[in-house]
């Protein structure tokens, strides 16, 4: 069942650290060691991320002799890891459970379940009374006592309770503790002593932008490990293929270790690099032991990580902390430039890797339960004799095997970089006061008519300004907007209408398809705020009294305002396009500083053409912008409603209306038209019909007061669409009845969804 509540629990963040430098007047090592002792979550929260499958990935892969039957877990009431098997007819049910891992690496002492199944179809199954087993140390239990044909549900670990889960959170915290003692021997021994000799006063106004931009640079390594986490354990499930990636992290002599290494260790080593929580733990710590070196020596050591030393960094810990020896690779050291940073990664390194292994095995074990059950996608192997070489045993073939192999398929969890700021959440509307995204984000059928209001949404393109800030001059009819004329007649909008009013402590941001959207007025003391709701922001500019708008969208250039009106757009890298305007305020060209230009010009204040225009130096403005081409013209009425388009081919659409400015019918030059048919009337109008002179398009639309749109097409079929009162699609049935689900947090974003197929 889709719950959107339990989803928006189930999406709580894990954990987090924190990457800043210590205050260099007022070095402060119990907030950095505070830091890392909660980088866990709650246990509340992170249980509930755990139990989602969000925490851990393992695939399972089920082989039943001649026949695979998936049966994935649908519901949280059905066992977390099962499948369904039938007993082979020639010969006792045998079951594998290991690792998919190059070499044959045994889960063992696994309890399971067998279910035998009375009737019901798959994902609907009876079960008769279960059968209780548990698979030995070599991974391989026969079942020779099995009704022939008879089909079973196998579970692993069926009895997994929330004590297992407690158990592993704090397991978390004993390895939390393990390694702050690890960073606070570090502190005593080798840094506090080079803060305490740390008096330049001056260093850090010198050296405060370089340390910003080494600590962006952690981060972005940071996030290219966490991109690829899944790499870690491919490098230990298939030692053979991955040695010459190995060799690049060990020496010759600890690869022969590691390919010696008991089945066991290599086991646990595979249930522990599959553990993301824990390899996040490990790298808040790393991050805990950075921002504990001096400010004289930060840049040297912060500037020199790479994803490749925090790989080495992970493999010395997790494998050294199961016994097998690894250290920090000399390669990879000796890539660092500075020789400093590589004497104290190697030293500290060797000090970390002689912490008890006790410490992970332990982990392991108790992590074992969780992962062994958890729930996963079910894939099948190819079907055929399973030839298995166990430790210090003959070769062995299996002919008619239930193989269960587990991989870690990919990384579940995600790196984010958080950063605080001062977040003010409302809505944009649109005139009529209802909530509205923007309308390229707004779901819409036909031509379009927006499923959350009712309401056209008409947009197109005139022209384009090429250029390093490229820029397309569109407008965008809106019915909503019918009582509104900002110079391209009532219900029209172009991209240069941004505009803002200012109202006491409060901003409306009125943007170029007439939407509201409210900041409250940026200060010296709230130089910046968001609005999460809108996906926007307001902050200060550099100029006097000019205020900054970065709208939603990918690319969307910076709207810069003084008094309330655009006076410019840029983008990140200091592009910039200036606005002129007459002398009635009205916007008369659009300048790209590089001899290119958009000439707006007007009649009785409404626009009727726009100039693509090039400078030549002469003796006046006028002279100099000669227009190339007219991109586009604008006819109108004796109401002043646009009524005829044409564009630089001469190519011509038109536009009726009704009484009160709704459009009723627009006819491309072409030759095709398309009419609408409206409830009400003015601005709170919604389309009932939408058709075209053509056959093919012809919609009928049925409101409800509860955000649903039923839409019913010409060939009978329908759809449904549901909003929130936020405009944001909860809901849509297609067509055929598969239905879509999503859910979304408090500000907006999309924590969940569901397709027709349940995944």
């Amino acid at each position: 069942m889709f719950v959107p509540d339990k989803l928006l629990a189930l999406n709580n963040v894990i954990g987090s650290l924190v990457i800043a430098a210590m205050d260099p007047e007022q070095p402060d090592v119990e907030a950095v060691l505070a830091d890392l002792r909660t980088c866990l979550n709650d246990y509340d929260s992170w249980a509930e991320s755990f139990w989602a499958g969000w925490a851990l990935d393992i695939e399972q892969v089920f082989k039943v002799g001649n026949e695979v039957s998936l049966a994935a877990p649908k519901d949280l009431d059905q066992p977390v890891s099962a499948t369904v098997v039938a007993c082979p007819a020639g010969g006792p049910l045998t079951l594998v459970h290991m690792f998919q891992a190059a070499r044959f690496v045994p889960i063992g002492d696994t309890p399971v379940m067998l279910e035998p199944v009375i009737a019901g179809e798959p994902g609907k199954e009876t079960f008769g009374e279960p059968v209780h087993h548990v698979i030995g140390p070599s991974g391989i239990l026969e079942i020779p006592k099995c009704w022939r044909g008879q089909r079973y549900r196998i579970s692993f670990f069926p009895n997994v309770t929330a004590d297992h889960t407690r158990a592993l959170f704090a397991s978390y915290q004993d390895v939390i503790g393990e390694l702050e003692g690890w960073l606070k021997a570090e502190w005593a021994n080798e840094f506090q002593p080079l803060w305490a000799a740390f008096s330049d006063s001056g260093f850090l106004e010198r050296y405060d932008v370089l340390q910003q931009a080494d600590w962006r640079g952690f981060t972005n390594a940071l996030h290219q490990l966490w991109d690829d986490v899944k790499q870690v354990f491919e490098l230990l499930a298939d030692l053979q293929v991955n040695s010459e990636k190995l060799l690049e992290y060990l020496t010759q002599v600890e690869l022969e270790q590691l390919l010696k290494a008991s089945s066991d260790a290599i086991a646990k080593g595979l249930m522990v690099l599959s553990d993301e929580p824990l390899l996040f733990v490990h790298m808040a710590a790393f991050a805990s032991w950075l921002r504990m070196l001096p400010p004289q020596y930060a840049a040297e050591v912060v500037g020199e990580m790479r994803a490749s030393v925090l790989i080495n960094f992970l493999l010395m810990r997790l494998t050294g902390g199961l016994g097998l020896g690894v250290r920090m690779s000399g390669k990879v050291l000796a890539r660092l430039r500075s020789e400093r940073a590589r004497e104290w990664l190697l030293a500290s390194s060797l000090r970390l890797g002689q912490l008890t292994p006790d410490r992970l095995n332990q982990h392991a074990d108790v992590l074992k339960p969780l992962v062994v059950s958890q729930r996963g996608p079910l894939k099948p192997t190819p079907v055929g004799p399973l030839h298995i070489t166990p430790e210090h045993s003959a070769p062995l073939s299996v002919s008619n095997p239930a193989a269960v192999a587990r991989e870690k398929s990919q990384g579940s969890t995600r790196l984010s970089q958080f950063e605080p700021h001062d977040d003010v959440p409302a809505q944009s509307k649109n005139p009529n006061g209802d909530s509205a995204d923007t309308a390229a984000l707004t779901q819409t059928s036909g031509c379009p008519v927006s499923m959350v209001t009712g309401e056209e949404l008409l947009t197109l393109d005139d022209g384009t300004l090429d250029g390093c800030l490229p820029f397309v001059f569109t407008r965008l009819y809106r019915t909503s907007a019918v009582e509104l004329d900002v110079g391209l007649g009532r219900g029209w909008s172009h991209a240069l209408a941004h505009r803002l009013l200012l109202e006491g402590e409060q901003v409306i941001w009125i943007d170029q398809e007439n939407r509201r959207t409210p900041f409250p007025l940026p200060t010296d003391q709230r130089p910046a705020i968001h609005n999460s709701l809108a996906r926007a922001a307001i902050y200060r500019g550099a100029e006097p009294d000019e205020l900054i708008i970065a709208q939603p969208g990918e690319g969307a250039p910076f709207l810069h305002f003084r008094d309330g009106h655009l006076t410019a757009l840029s983008d990140r890298y200091a592009n910039r396009l200036t606005l002129q305007r007459n002398i009635h305020g009205d916007i008369s060209r659009l300048d790209n500083g590089a001899g290119r230009s958009l000439r707006l010009r007007y009649e009785h204040r409404h626009l009727v053409a726009i100039d693509y225009q090039s400078f030549h130096p002469a003796l006046t403005l006028d002279e100099a912008w000669r227009t190339e081409q007219t991109l586009v013209s604008y006819r109108y009425d004796g109401r002043f409603r646009l009524i005829e388009a044409t564009n630089a081919a001469g190519e011509s659409e038109r536009y009726d209306y009704d009484d009160q400015h709704v459009i009723l019918q627009r006819q491309l030059a072409g030759g095709a038209s398309f009419f609408w048919e409206w409830q009400g009337a003015g601005r709170a109008a919604r389309c009932v019909r939408h058709w075209a002179s053509f056959a093919q398009m012809d919609s009928r639309y049925t409101w409800g007061e509860d955000g649903q749109v039923t839409v019913q097409h010409l060939d009978g079929s329908q759809e449904v669409y549901v909003h929130d009162e936020r405009a944001r699609l909860v809901r849509k049935v297609e067509p055929d009845g598969g239905q879509h689900l999503k859910a979304y947090d408090p500000q907006g974003r999309l924590i969940a969804e569901q397709d027709p197929l349940g995944a």
